[in-house]
């Protein structure tokens, strides 16, 4: 890794261990390393993510998207989102409340999620989600992620340039 976000340090961050994690995908439960990186003026430590997880989920950013075009797009209730992805993955162990949990954090982040968005020529759109109901905003915003995806990492790409990373709980 190569320059510090905190202090402004701009030489190779140190090597600084790892750890083991669970991630559990649309197809596939596995462990994976997660390389540790330590600034070496401020001594911040960082964890070099793959693009396809979010911090401190369990479920890739597949899982959560999948889960939620289920149940706002398509209607379908948690509890028949959680069979369909036993079915496609049997070691998957999601349950409702963790859509719930899902729900709650994106409609909670929804409109920096749809400020992302205003940055790019291709994304032109009205960025006022107020006329539209909070079903029709949520519906809204994640066509845009399914767009935006198809052509390059959203979640790299919102980790990047906003503030937060994507789904973090608010202050």
């Amino acid at each position: 890794m190569y320059g510090c976000r905190v202090c402004g340090y701009s030489g190779m961050l140190h090597r600084h261990g790892h750890y083991s994690r669970n991630v559990v995908t649309l197809f596939q439960h596995f462990i994976i390393d997660i390389q540790r990186f330590k600034c070496p003026s401020c001594n911040k430590t960082y964890s070099c993510l793959p693009c396809c997880l979010i911090p401190y989920f369990i479920y890739s950013f597949d899982v959560v998207i999948f889960s939620l075009y289920c149940v706002y797009p398509f209607a379908n209730k948690a509890a028949s989102v959680c069979k369909l992805l036993h079915s496609i993955n049997p070691c998957s162990f999601i349950t409702p409340q963790s859509i719930s949990f899902f729900k709650k954090r994106f409609i909670t982040n929804l409109h920096l999620t749809n400020s992302f968005f205003a940055g790019f020529d291709s994304f032109t759109f009205s960025m006022d989600l107020t006329q539209f109901s909070p079903q029709q905003s949520v519906c809204i915003v994640l066509k845009k992620i399914y767009q935006f995806d198809s052509l390059q990492s959203f979640n790299f790409s919102f980790f990047k340039l906003m503030p937060r990373y994507f789904m973090s709980k608010t202050s």
